[in-house]
């Protein structure tokens, strides 16, 4: 029973997702952002023990609209490549995917994050921005990240 529930209920949000996103709204306002900066890393400095300066360039694409329901959508795609180095050594970075605000039909707002964002994870992260509840993890693997990149930083 819950099964049956559960599927009318997807296809029930997906006809109405489809039914809502008719042609009729004006195009999303779309902004590119490019970027480069090079800085002292003050997060792998501390963690490594070295004095760490990253370099990064990359965009992040800024679209926002207005759903069949009324419903302000926000929707970012990242791409970041950099280097981090040390007199000892050097990593390279990478920080790419989306972050989407979701607005269900019963009000609840979700933050999807998905991706990889260095030190932290890959995969996708989903908040109730309601609660703060965490409702999906991604796969962690920041301090494996975090001690690969220390060993090419430091003086080992």
């Amino acid at each position: 029973m819950r099964t049956n529930l559960s599927a009318a209920t997807a296809i029930s949000a997906i006809a109405l997702l489809l039914a809502s996103s008719t042609p009729a709204h004006a195009a999303p306002s779309i902004e590119r952002i490019p970027f480069e900066d090079t800085f002292h890393d003050t997060f792998l400095s501390a963690e490594c023990g070295v004095d760490v300066t990253t370099t990064i360039s990359g965009f992040r694409i800024e679209r926002e609209f207005v759903d069949g329901a009324g419903n302000l959508v926000e929707l970012a795609t990242i791409s970041i490549r950099g280097t981090s180095s040390s007199e000892f050594g050097s990593v390279r970075i990478m920080d790419v995917g989306a972050d989407q605000v979701k607005v269900a039909p019963d009000g609840t707002v979700t933050l999807t994050v998905t991706g990889q964002v260095p030190f932290a994870f890959v995969g996708a992260l989903v908040l109730d921005l309601d609660t703060n509840e965490v409702v999906k993890e991604p796969v962690l693997r920041g301090d494996k990240q975090l001690e690969k990149a220390c060993r090419l930083l430091a003086d080992s």
